[in-house]
């Protein structure tokens, strides 16, 4: 079923996906991700959209706020969150393993957050105005089962929660 190399992620993975549904909707370019609690049905996430940048040859991270820092005991749920999501929107379009990651944040999110995801070798690669950081990375062609994602349409009436 799921095949990281690391326990640790192994570990996560599995308690994210027995407390929370993964649901995706899919354009052209860009896939927008939904986090839903299993047993409350709530929305967790409202923000969480990978896109793609085909000339560039890289997967940009539009938002990642899954607000799973949020709920009771979810201490590395986030970075289990951000595995999975990568991965599955890298099998969506096929990706190889030569396309890069690069996503803008804070700095202080990327020194407590995205800095600690050592498989994507996430780096500052530019200082924006105020706090914000330019990061990219490599994406690592693992294999992992992403099946358990499932696809919903954008029209809120169609989505199996409230939005």
């Amino acid at each position: 079923m799921i095949c990281p190399e690391s326990e640790f992620l192994k570990e996560n993975i599995l308690v994210l996906l027995g407390r929370y549904d993964l649901f995706f909707c899919k354009g052209k370019d860009c896939i927008e991700y939904f986090v839903v609690d299993k047993h409350t049905h709530e929305q967790i996430s409202y923000d969480v959209i990978l896109c793609l940048d085909r000339p560039a040859r890289r997967l940009i991270v539009r938002r990642f706020c899954p607000e799973l820092y949020k709920q009771a005991d979810c201490h590395y749920l986030s970075a289990a969150c951000f595995y999975i999501l990568i991965h599955h929107f890298a099998h969506q379009y096929d990706l190889p393993k030569d396309y890069g990651i690069c996503l803008e944040t804070r700095r202080e999110t990327y020194r407590e957050f995205f800095s600690l995801l050592s498989d994507f070798h996430l780096k500052v690669k530019a200082v924006k105005l105020g706090v914000a950081v330019e990061v990219c990375g490599d994406y690592p062609d693992i294999d992992i089962d992403t099946s358990m994602l499932q696809r919903t349409k954008l029209e809120r009436q169609d989505l199996p929660f409230s939005v």
